[in-house]
């Protein structure tokens, strides 16, 4: 059944940075935003789990490998397999395994010429390892450390997962790659979860040289989880200063990390800054910042390992590469908080400058969101302080991370920036209009709400790990946990529409790492079980596609919010491949509809055109059977998250006083309209009052009438959409 009816029943040239307070006023975050009451409820603080895991290591020996003489098999792909029969020709080695550079445990003799018994040379060597992964530890990303001259593929059970130095396409047994030299480099397998089996896994390798005549030739490889690891993106001030806390060394090297003290003693800092412009000294905005994202302070300590950049570098030559024909560099951290944001343009620029401006800022956004999607980390980033200014074009506008506003709502607001109107008129933001903030935190400033939401996230993603859901941590499922976690109730002017999915000013609320955690821990949800009252599910869909998911409520819920979260997609660009820009963002919609058993009556549907999100919130829903529809017009992967707290609906209880007829009105919603009706027939209604409530609770006094014999009837009506 499909719900039809609508029914209602009960860098740029100049970086400008923009702060917010400085001052570590006192606050308990952790009362603040629900996790003192989830530390309550569990009687202990909730288990967390931060190890990283080697699954092949460095200069290992269990390592098969084949002379490229010929095809390793046939059909060729089947030797990447994982129940593939090694014969007599496949050896035992330790990597690295090469010549002609006197570090290899394993020595190719004959790979460049003729050995001793005239054997062929060859340009590729294939290679195979198996490793096991535990019960319950599958991981959500990989690292791959490779050292390889020249070049290699490398597939994890049968799936490719790194083409390095090699040009694309098929490959045969005498390929060669590209000339490299060896060093060792970094890469993050996303989305690994999807790979990984628990028990018994293959890495298959195909390894090869640029030339038979080539001098040398090296290979080794480790893999393991990636390590728990944070980012902290800070603007430098005045001076230059964008550490947490003073470098001991204020003339650094690249690599150079240092022990934190005093509320940062359990946080390895890594300076990946190195400039001249810039000064290793404590930003009293960073300390600010990193007090409620990671010290002693926040929900964090434990957190192990920081990498610290100044914004100004990060964008170009540290991470991001903006201006480069270079895709971004790796990111093994888990999350990025961004406390910074950055105008290209003012009321000032002219059209030609703006036009300049906004180009420059579609490239760093659309390599933010291609290097989120691709390395599979979560990005927190503030919106600016005050509600009269406009939503920063950096790095507010990315679709893929997460915006943060302030409670209060003194943050800007009113749609990702668009420059029609005011630049030449045949350039403009992508996806202008779309709705931020994400969710809100209570602090003095976007600023330290912001790296509020880093810490919260950074302590689901632990859990997770500790329970061995690693779905939970791909960036659309967590932002879909994020958001349907977030509180409304204590927000009173808190709206949204069927075109407009989240709330304005707001987003989807305040930040509530209790309501959160409830809604990881109950796990992955297949559309084809039942739902229970919390859950997160992450599904791909194929174009034109749709899904249902069935609900059985066995009691009255007082609020049922459901967030659904995807990522645009960056599929080429002159930064990738050379090519023209091109990205892909499905437009999907949610629907809720109760089940009478013959109809599905609407509730209430989000169909943004433009967002890359949609959200329902319903109050006051009784008991019952429902279903959810999650529909895409292109193919894509999304994260869905819900929560449904049980509760007594609006009721009425009548009574006599005197003359007067009570109407005690009970278990009101806050902020909602009511329809007081009455009838003598249950046939036919009218209505008495129409009131909107503050509290939960309201009376009406009503003469009865002279004739005792008529009946009255009422009853309460209400829209459960908000």
């Amino acid at each position: 059944m499909i719900c039809e009816n609508r029914k209602f029943k009960s860098l740029i040239l100049v970086l400008i940075f923009t702060y917010g307070i400085h001052s570590t006023y006192a606050q308990n975050w952790a009362n603040d935003f629900g996790y003192d009451d989830l530390v309550e409820e569990l009687s202990s603080e909730p288990i967390i789990d931060y190890e990283s895991m080697v699954f092949i290591p460095a200069q290992d020996n269990g390592w098969k490998y084949r002379k490229g003489t010929s095809e390793a098999s046939s059909p060729s792909w089947q030797w990447r397999t994982l129940d593939f029969q090694e014969n007599e020709e496949w050896i035992q080695g330790q990597t690295p395994i090469g010549y002609g550079d006197g570090d290899d445990n394993t020595v190719l003799t004959d790979m460049r010429g003729p050995s001793i018994n005239l054997s062929p040379p060859y340009s590729s060597i294939y290679l195979r390892r198996k490793f096991i992964v535990k019960s319950g530890k599958i991981p959500s990303r990989l690292l791959l450390r490779t050292y390889i001259d020249d070049g290699a593929i490398i597939w994890i059970n049968g799936h490719e997962v790194a083409r390095l130095n090699v040009s694309k396409g098929t490959i045969s047994h005498d390929s060669t790659a590209y000339s490299h030299e060896a060093k060792w480099e970094s890469q993050i397998i996303g989305r690994s979860s999807l790979l990984l089996n628990e028990g018994e896994n293959i890495i298959a390798v195909q390894a090869l040289n640029s030339s038979i005549l080539s001098s040398d030739f090296s290979f080794d490889i480790e893999l393991k989880s990636a390590p728990f690891k944070v980012s902290l993106v800070e603007a430098a001030d005045a001076e230059g200063r964008f550490l947490p806390e003073d470098s001991p060394n204020l003339k650094l090297e690249d690599g150079y990390n240092f022990q934190g003290t005093s509320s940062f003693e359990k946080q390895t800092f890594r300076v990946k800054t190195f400039s001249e412009s810039v000064s290793y000294e404590r930003s009293g905005h960073s300390e600010s910042v990193g007090k409620r994202f990671f010290s002693d302070e926040s929900i964090t300590s434990w957190i192990p390992l920081v990498d610290v950049y100044a914004a100004n570098q990060w964008s170009s030559q540290d991470f991001l590469l903006f201006g480069t024909l270079l895709p971004p560099l790796t990111e093994e951290s888990m999350i990025q908080n961004h406390s910074w944001i950055s105008y290209g343009y003012s009321d000032t620029s002219s059209a030609a400058e703006i036009d300049s401006a906004v180009l420059a800022e579609n490239e760093i956004i659309r390599r933010f969101d291609y290097a989120i999607d691709r390395d599979q980390f979560i990005a927190c980033v503030g919106l600016n302080n005050g509600d009269s200014s406009k939503v920063p074009s950096i790095l507010a506008s990315s679709y893929n991370a997460i915006v943060v506003g302030n409670t209060n709502g003194s943050h800007s607001r009113g749609g990702t920036p668009s420059v029609l109107g005011i630049g030449s008129g045949t350039v403009n933001h992508d996806g202008a209009g779309r709705l931020k903030p994400d969710v809100v935190a209570n602090d003095n400033s976007t600023s330290n709400c912001t790296p509020q939401v880093s810490s919260a996230i950074s302590l689901l993603y632990g859990i997770s790990s500790n329970l061995g859901m690693p779905n939970a941590c791909f960036p659309e499922t967590m932002k879909a946990i994020i958001m349907a976690g977030a509180e409304k109730d204590k927000l009173n002017d808190w709206t949204r529409s069927s075109t407009k999915p989240i709330d304005q000013v707001y987003g989807a609320g305040k930040i509530n790492v209790n309501n959160s955690y409830k809604i990881l821990t109950k796990g992955d949800q297949s559309s084809l079980e039942k739902f229970q009252y919390y859950g997160w599910d992450f599904k791909s869909l194929e174009s034109d596609d749709e899904v249902f998911y069935d609900l059985v409520f066995d009691q009255d819920i007082s609020e049922v919010i459901f967030s659904l979260n995807w990522n645009r997609s960056i599929i080429s660009s002159p930064w990738i491949n050379g090519s023209k820009y091109n990205a892909s963002i499905a437009n999907m919609s949610l629907s809720f509809c109760r089940d009478d058993g013959e109809n599905l009556i609407l509730y209430d549907f989000s169909d943004s055109s433009i967002d890359n999100l949609e959200h329902l919130y319903l109050r006051g829903i009784p008991k019952g059977r429902y279903q959810l529809k999650v529909a895409t017009d292109i193919s894509t992967e999304f994260g869905l998250a819900w929560r449904a707290e049980k509760g007594n609906l609006p009721n009425l209880k009548i009574g006599t006083e005197s003359q007067n007829i009570v109407i005690n009105c009970q278990n009101l919603i806050k902020g909602k309209g009511f329809k007081l009706q009455k009838s003598n027939d249950l046939l036919n209604w009218s209505t008495y009052k129409n009131f909107t409530v503050t509290e939960t609770s309201f009376v009406f006094n009503e003469p009865q009438e002279e004739n005792l014999e008529n009946k009255i009837f009422y009853r309460l009506e209400w829209d459960p959409v908000n």
